[in-house]
């Protein structure tokens, strides 16, 4: 079996002060990530079925995408999916720091280079299975487009509910262009007022050039008011394929009223 469970791990926490997502996270955090998974849940791919592999990306560094898509891994596993999260970004990978991980002795690079063991992390508290990247390599790209790689991705569709998969800015290099070929779905993640539209113009053709179905944008940082909660949430026609949701989320320091 390619995938193995090595190691056992504890629970979320994140870096730079508890932004990974938990059962005790601010009600509009959680609320806007369960709106996201919905939506996600129900995207389907090129042969209508429903994806359940989605690489997630931005069109720059600094934009997010890797807690984000720390954050919808364990958004699906709180629903008792089993998902795992695979940190593909093997130019500045950033899960190891969301984690509090430190070693690089095992990790994805190593696998797919046939080199060491993959080394699964496996939180605790909900279903959840974590392959770190490892030490940078020198060649991240033909890592990426191997057959070993494809053969990893098709291993974990069948073993897990759900794969979610961190890869490099799209606009900076062709790495997630690669995997959105090999996934059911991308999801784009920008930052407000950072990402320009012609930015985001560009992430959006990368994938379609690709061949990837984007299944939605999320945008981070947006300016809320004190003690309000809303969702800014919107229909985006994708090229007459079908379509995917845009979403913006925010949240004050207060608990709306019930």
């Amino acid at each position: 079996m390619l995938l193995k469970h090595e190691e056992q791990g504890g629970g979320a926490r994140d870096a730079e002060g508890g932004r990974l997502l938990s059962f005790s996270s601010p009600f509009a955090v959680r609320e806007a990530y369960v709106k996201l998974r919905t939506n996600l849940m129900f995207c389907v791919n090129a042969k209508g079925d429903p994806c359940t592999t989605f690489v997630v990306t931005s069109p720059n560094p600094s934009e997010g995408k890797s807690l984000t898509a720390a954050n919808i891994a364990i958004s699906l596993a709180m629903l008792g999916k089993k998902t795992l999260l695979i940190d593909a970004d093997m130019r500045k990978p950033k899960q190891r720091k969301l984690w509090s991980v430190h070693s690089d002795s095992t990790g994805l690079c190593y696998h797919i280079a046939n080199i060491g063991p993959l080394g699964l992390r496996t939180v605790s508290s909900i279903p959840l299975d974590i392959a770190f990247c490892g030490a940078i390599p020198p060649n991240p790209s033909e890592l990426l487009s191997s057959t070993r790689m494809k053969r990893f991705l098709e291993s974990a569709r069948s073993l897990y509910g759900y794969v979610i998969v961190d890869t490099a800015p799209i606009n900076t290099v062709a790495d997630a262009q690669i995997l959105s070929s090999m996934v059911d779905g991308v999801v784009l993640v920008t930052r407000s007022e950072k990402t320009t539209t012609e930015e985001l113009s560009l992430a959006v053709d990368a994938v379609t050039h690709a061949g990837g179905n984007l299944c939605g944008v999320v945008v981070n940082d947006l300016e809320m008011k004190a003690g309000k909660y809303s969702h800014q949430y919107k229909y985006v026609e994708n090229n007459g394929k079908g379509g995917s949701y845009g979403y913006g989320y925010g949240y004050s320091s207060r608990r709306p009223q019930q």
